[in-house]
């Protein structure tokens, strides 16, 4: 490959990592605050490419012999497949095949929970599983909650989820409610985002079930994609 070429190709990929940090389309890959390393990576691949080529340039002195590709190796075009993927595939977040392609919602065993306030609680979809089945205190069994989620099918079970992230999207896994209610109050199909109120079935999210609690759901109102479909 000529130098030229590959001087093109690093500018293209640093290119095309600045193009998905400057809005949201970053955060289907990665947490929120890893924006900046790839913005940082950005910068200095296209740094790379234009100090290469300028080097290249003010260096280029008549050989008689012409410019020859006298290496024969393909691995830089590599670097064009994330490119391509980015730039023509686009895809999106994870969402409800995700949920299927997974054992169960699995969850940290380890976390600490601290005492919840009265009332109805607004949590995360992640922390209301992470209580309901870890928690020794069961701090939200018989509590009524609001959630955000998208709608899943489960093993013919009607479910609110939502993918969870250490650090990017290739190590998601699902967080999951399955929903009890009448069909007017639990929509059956289409993948879509909800914000659910509903109580947390004491009892529930053990391994019979699959570690996936039950809500019995009082009221849902679809809700836009968040920006952030991740949570961490």
């Amino acid at each position: 490959m000529r130098r030229d070429t590959q001087h093109a190709l690093l500018l293209l990929l640093g290119a095309v990592l600045l193009r998905v940090c400057a809005d949201d389309t970053v955060l289907r890959y990665v947490r929120p605050g890893h924006r900046w390393l790839l913005i940082a990576a950005g910068v200095v691949a296209v740094g790379l490419a234009v100090a290469g080529g300028v080097r290249d340039f003010l260096g280029r002195t008549p050989t008689g012999h012409g410019d020859h590709d006298h290496d024969r190796s393909h691995a830089p075009w590599l670097l064009l497949l994330p490119v391509l993927v980015i730039a023509l595939v686009a895809p999106p977040a994870l969402g409800a095949d995700a949920v299927n392609r997974t054992s169960g919602g699995t969850v940290r065993s380890g976390d600490l929970y601290p005492p919840l306030p009265g009332g109805t609680l607004a949590l995360g979809l992640g922390e209301t599983v992470d209580r309901a089945v870890w928690d020794e205190q069961r701090s939200v069994a018989g509590r009524e909650v609001v959630v955000t989620g998208f709608l899943a099918r489960r093993h013919g079970d009607t479910v609110l989820a939502r993918m969870r992230i250490s650090c990017c999207a290739a190590d998601a896994r699902p967080s999951m409610l399955r929903l009890r209610g009448t069909e007017e109050q639990v929509p059956d199909s289409g993948e879509r985002w909800l914000r659910v109120r509903g109580t947390v079935v004491p009892g529930t999210g053990n391994a019979a079930d699959r570690y996936v609690p039950d809500l019995t759901v009082s009221e849902v109102t679809p809700v836009p994609a968040p920006s952030d479909p991740y949570e961490s």
